[in-house]
């Protein structure tokens, strides 16, 4: 028989079972400290607490321990923060201080025994009954998640952390090197602000999670030290910019784009004043009130920005929700205002991530809308509102590929080139809606006996031109008659008959140049206009016969 598989090794928080003693004057030894202990003088943890806010006092916590068993229990504890200054452990066994560990940010990773990313130490506890008192002082906010569990227990739980900061790290790279790449293409402000703001976040992320002090700046504890609050206001003043330039502020938001230059400045001189203090605790608690502050003021902005209908502002709430919420809820578990879980302890980088997301699909939306504008400014400005046919600007870039296909293969090409007579007296005498009235409808008789293939242009006022590939003289003056024809029969509100006068002209493209065919079907519009008008002029081996 097979053996049963083993139960996944599983890490207990045991901030329920300490006894609780804060020393507002820091005077305590931590042998005085273990005698107040064993005098009643620390309080059970019956609340779970875990966050003690920025506080000066000095939080002592006793863990009893228990080893029922006949050999000693090899354990590990975890304090789940990485961002404390001052983190002291004392074993003590049938009463005796036997071990002693100093694991704070003021310890450099070399001088440790465990060289983890959260501090850590391992203990064997004997029979019986042990305690182990711990020392927590620290400017930053002061939140002891402490977590016992065998050795096997703690890799499997840093495996665990490994695979969730891997995939946040590498999704965040991803899409920085995404939007970047965006940036680069489009070079537009905005997709450079994202990925600022992007990279901002990352490396405040890489630095209070102590990645930083465990990997890069393993030896220097001022660069940890400090490294924290510059790196949040960085985070801080990239989120105001990116809010501002993000959003399409500059128009739907004037009142706020035009007061960006003070609003940079403002924060500039806050940080500047509260940097020199040299007050680490008074400028990161600042910081996290600017936090907090900043989540209701990007939602609040994002929320202007939609009333005033900022197509991108409905991407901009629900992530910034997402985002700054997780925000938020770690700041509340680090000020002790909402209960310590660990999600809620994660949630800045688990709304980050979602946020982070969701802002570059809207910058993916964004970019299609962009490209969407620009496809249609494009159309727009080759096309005649008008008539909706081609404009004279169309011409060279959608003749000129037909032009080279017909030069490759030796077919014949035509252009019509047509006017409307006597527009000027329908203009005149019935006025100029009647006029753009009869421009329509003579458009609309033009579309319907092109082919797909032809190109019909507004040549100009009331003169048309058609490009028909693939057509001989004979096929483009019978085209040309049935139009003319056609245009003749047009009848709107009694204005008389409306007549048009058509110049055809047909050659091979390796016979001509196109500049000069339509040269010479100018030539024989003017023809047809001095024979008479209502007429179709047909230029042939640069001889022209009429039609009438």
């Amino acid at each position: 028989m097979a053996d049963a598989p083993l139960s996944k090794p599983q890490i207990q928080l045991v901030n329920d079972q300490l006894f609780l003693l804060e020393d507002a004057k820091s005077s305590l030894s931590a042998q005085a400290a273990f005698e107040a202990y064993k005098n009643n003088e620390f309080t059970k943890n019956i609340q779970n607490k875990i966050s003690f806010g920025f506080t000066q006092s000095t939080i002592w916590a006793v863990l009893p321990f228990e080893n029922a068993s006949e050999i000693p229990v090899q354990n590990v504890i975890k304090i789940d923060n990485a961002w404390l200054d001052n983190v002291e452990l004392y074993f003590f066994t049938a009463g005796a201080l036997v071990s002693q560990v100093s694991i704070g940010d003021n310890v450099p990773f070399t001088q440790r025994l465990r060289q983890e990313r959260m501090p850590s130490a391992a203990f064997e506890f004997p029979m019986g009954t042990s305690h182990v008192l711990f020392r927590f002082n620290s400017e930053d906010p002061v939140t002891i998640p402490i977590y016992l569990g065998s050795e096997r227990a703690m890799l499997s739980s840093f495996a665990e952390n490994a695979y969730f900061y891997g995939a946040l790290y590498g999704g965040l790279l991803i899409l920085l090197i995404y939007n970047l790449a965006l940036f680069f293409y489009i070079r537009e402000l905005r997709y450079l602000l994202y990925p600022i703001y992007l990279l901002a976040f990352t490396a405040f992320n890489f630095t209070y999670t102590g990645h930083g002090f465990w990997l890069v700046w393993s030896e220097s504890v001022t660069t940890q030290q400090w490294m924290m609050p510059g790196l949040m206001f960085c985070y801080l003043f990239s989120a105001v910019m990116f809010t501002i330039g993000f959003l399409n502020t500059r128009t739907f938001l004037p009142t706020l784009y035009g007061y960006r230059h003070l609003i940079y400045v403002s924060l500039l001189i806050i940080a500047g004043l509260i940097f020199l203090s040299g007050n680490r605790s008074l400028i990161i608690m600042i910081q996290l009130i600017m936090l907090t502050s900043l989540s209701v003021w990007m939602v609040l902005v994002g929320c202007l920005a939609f009333k005033n209908n900022d197509p991108i502002a409905k991407f901009f709430i629900p992530a910034i929700i997402m985002g700054t919420g997780g925000a938020t809820f770690s700041s509340f578990v680090t000020w002790g205002i909402i209960p310590y879980s660990q999600w809620a302890f994660r949630g800045i980088e688990v709304g980050m991530l979602l946020e982070m997301s969701l802002l570059s699909i809207s910058l993916g939306f964004n970019f299609k809308l962009a490209q969407e504008a620009r496809i249609r400014a494009e159309s727009n400005a080759l096309h005649d509102p008008l008539t909706d046919l081609y404009n004279r600007r169309a011409f060279s870039k959608l003749v000129s590929p037909s032009w080279e296909l017909g030069k490759r293969n030796n077919t014949p090409m035509s252009i019509m080139l047509m006017d409307l007579d006597w527009f000027k007296r329908i203009n005149d005498q019935f006025g100029h809606a009647m006029g753009d009235k009869v421009l329509q409808s003579v458009a609309k008789i033009i579309k319907s006996r092109t082919r797909d293939s032809d190109i019909a242009l507004r040549w100009g006022g009331e003169e048309f031109l058609l490009f028909l590939p693939n057509t001989s003289s004979k096929q483009a003056s019978q085209l040309a008659e049935a139009l003319r024809t056609q245009i003749e029969k047009i009848d709107l509100n009694n204005i008389g008959s409306v007549t048009m006068s058509i110049g055809v002209v047909s050659a091979t493209p390796d016979q001509i140049d196109l500049d000069k065919l339509i040269t010479l079907a100018d030539e024989a519009l003017y023809s047809a206009k001095e024979q008479g008008r209502n007429t179709v002029a047909v230029m042939s081996d640069h001889k022209l016969t009429a039609n009438i």
